[in-house]
């Protein structure tokens, strides 16, 4: 868990402490909250397809498991 999530998890907590109270703040607290764990996610998400994007320099050419065992048509083959 990174230092962004914890500070929102803080804040909610901080937020949920104080509803019905004297000093409940209101829907506003809630809405920034939600909205800066929603833009954490998105970002958490893009990082995360990109890391899970093969690069060239991931693939070995010489890997068995990617030659495959398909039998190619001859010209003198019948079907």
């Amino acid at each position: 868990m990174n230092n962004e999530v914890k500070e929102i998890l803080i804040d909610l907590i901080a937020y949920y402490n104080v509803i019905g109270t004297e000093d409940d703040p209101g829907f506003g607290p809630f809405a920034e909250v939600v909205s800066r764990a929603s833009k954490a996610l998105e970002r958490s998400s893009k990082e995360q397809k990109f890391r899970d994007t093969n690069r060239s320099s991931d693939i070995d050419p010489f890997a068995m498991d990617v030659v495959g065992t398909r039998r190619y048509k001859h010209e003198n083959d019948l079907y």
